[in-house]
């Protein structure tokens, strides 16, 4: 089973570093787009509803990716003010049950998120893939809290802030 996790660990990683490059270059566009986008409307005396149509999707793909690594890095929000005053053994249990419990939910939305991605295809065509960020999202989120639950507690303590 070690193995099982080493591998993980390396997609993890690889995962990792692709989503960092698709922050960079998603908010290297919208700064882009919105910039191209004043300088067209004031100087040009043009504007593009595309662009501004397509602004909001790469925001919420930029929010998305950060919070998929955030979740890599035991950096998203937590409420586990209880978790603090139990015993170790207690602590180990109720993270693993949170995670059970978060990737259960996760991969329901993932499979959600296909189908509300597919009517989008269908009534907006090509554009419809811009919702390709939630499905995307829930998926990798959904295996990043297996990977949490597949993992000793002890390693991710000093993560933990």
């Amino acid at each position: 089973m070690l193995k099982w996790i080493e591998w993980f660990n390396k997609i993890d990683n690889g995962l990792e570093k692709i989503e960092r490059v698709l922050a960079v270059v998603l908010f290297l566009l919208l700064i882009g787009m919105i910039c191209g986008n004043i300088f067209a409307r004031n100087v040009l005396h043009i504007s593009s509803y595309r662009l501004l149509e397509l602004a909001p999707a790469v925001v919420l793909w930029l929010a998305l990716v950060g919070a998929t690594l955030a979740l890599k890095h035991q950096r998203h929000i937590k409420i586990e003010l209880l978790l603090r005053f139990l015993p170790r053994t207690l602590q180990t249990l109720a993270v693993s049950l949170t995670s059970l419990f978060a990737m259960g939910v996760c991969a329901v939305l993932a499979y959600a998120g296909i189908a509300f991605v597919r009517n989008e295809i269908v009534l907006f065509g090509a554009r419809g893939w811009l919702a390709g960020c939630l499905a995307l999202f829930f998926a990798l989120a959904c295996f990043r809290f297996t990977l949490r639950l597949l993992q000793p507690w002890g390693r991710d303590q000093g993560e933990r802030s």
